[in-house]
């Protein structure tokens, strides 16, 4: 047999069932002497005990104070009611009377089942707390008590705390995340019996932070296409007693499209520099252990828009965009960036100054060649002319 361990939307599935103890079922009735509260097994024959009749004939019996019993029934020779195969509706304060109408006793009959197995799944949203909770599988329609423990595959036992009624869950604390897998062992006890669930999990696997907090986006004055992100660690990763690092990623597109642009980013601020100028954006941050690759992704923070620097925009302040960070490294980057901006557009002027001049030196050096070359030709036909003629006048005639 195997135990379904569920998943909601804001819990992980934790591991598969290793053993399930058999059910220990008390029997048909359980009866607590100082309230007289009795329980019993529904859909089975429940006997109530009037206690001091003697016969039959002597005993009368009434459910809230009624002497109609609805259910089919029978009174044995001692006096005792027999229920037969009671349902719900057989519930309520019973009483036994004598011949003259006396009551000898009140009974105040429950109806339920056994435990069955326990749902149950594991929070692990930082390295110093676990949070487990669990769902029946049988709804026992009885009071219970829940007995936990867990242990790791190298330590002893130890408890987990069981939180106050009607929360059905537990809670360890300091646990050891290391260990290559724990035990978590349940036990539900009610009237009617027992059942324990044994899982194994594996705490470095369920391990996944809340996602990031007070995320903002701003747009920075003269750049139309950039975005400047921050955000805050989740608050449940602050309770460990050293500090993990986290690492981010950043999702974002223009409002109407359906493909999200991705960046990862190891601290806030993050700066979008491929923003659709114009446009407005949806944002979202979520968060990863940084120091162990097997820890899950949070889940995404809640939806953000944001648009960036227009012309038409005036620069955002701290009341548009309230967010805790540091103002002064804020401006500092800026600066910077404007900086970097400036000389880079000089290096490139430069660069396109010098090619001219390239260009001019090459295209002057080819005209003085040709004219060279133009003169030298000049020359030579010059002096075959004047040789020609010299050879002419030295002919007799």
């Amino acid at each position: 047999m195997t135990c379904l361990v569920s998943c909601p939307s804001g819990l992980l599935v934790i591991g598969h069932l290793l053993a399930l103890s058999s059910v220990n079922t008390q029997s048909e009735i359980w009866t607590n002497e100082v309230s007289d509260v009795q329980y019993g097994r529904l859909g089975s024959n429940v006997t109530l005990v009037c206690g001091a009749a003697l016969d039959r004939t002597s005993v009368k019996w009434r459910l809230n104070r009624s002497s109609m019993l609805p259910w089919q029934h029978r009174v044995t020779s001692d006096g005792q009611l027999v229920l037969l195969q009671a349902d719900r509706t057989a519930e309520g304060n019973y009483s036994c009377h004598d011949d003259r109408g006396r009551l000898i006793r009140t009974t105040r009959l429950r109806l339920g089942h056994p435990p069955g197995l326990l749902n149950v799944s594991c929070r692990v949203s930082n390295h110093s707390l676990v949070l487990c909770s669990w769902v029946e599988s049988v709804k026992t329609l009885l009071p219970a008590q829940y007995h936990t423990s867990y242990r790791g595959n190298k330590s002893q036992v130890r408890m987990c705390v069981v939180s106050s009624p009607p929360q059905k869950q537990c809670t360890i604390t300091d646990p050891t995340m290391w260990q290559h897998y724990h035990n978590i062992n349940i036990t539900e006890t009610n009237p009617l019996g027992s059942q324990t669930t044994i899982l194994m999990v594996k705490f470095h696997e369920l391990l996944q932070p809340d996602p990031p907090e007070a995320v903002t986006a701003v747009g920075m004055v003269g750049y139309p296409m950039r975005l400047q992100v921050y955000w805050t660690n989740p608050a449940s990763w602050l309770h460990d007693a050293v500090p993990f690092p986290l690492r981010f990623q950043l999702r974002y597109r223009p409002v109407g499209s359906s493909i999200w642009s991705n960046v990862e980013s190891k601290s806030s601020p993050l700066l979008i520099t491929d923003a659709l100028a114009g446009h407005a954006h949806q944002l979202q941050v979520r968060a990863q252990d940084d120091i162990n690759p097997d820890s899950q992704w949070s889940d995404w923070s809640p939806l953000l828009q944001a648009c960036p620097w227009s012309g038409s925009t005036a620069e955002p302040t701290e009341e548009t965009f309230p967010v805790d960070y540091n103002d002064t490294d804020a401006d500092a980057s800026t600066a910077n960036t404007k900086s970097e901006s400036s000389e880079d557009d000089g290096g490139s002027l430069l660069i396109l100054l010098a090619l001219f001049a390239v260009i001019i030196l090459v295209l002057v050096s080819s005209l003085s060649v040709l004219m060279w070359v133009r003169q030298r030709r000049r020359d030579n036909v010059t002096k075959q002319e004047l040789t020609s003629m010299v050879k002419m006048k030295s002919m007799p005639i």
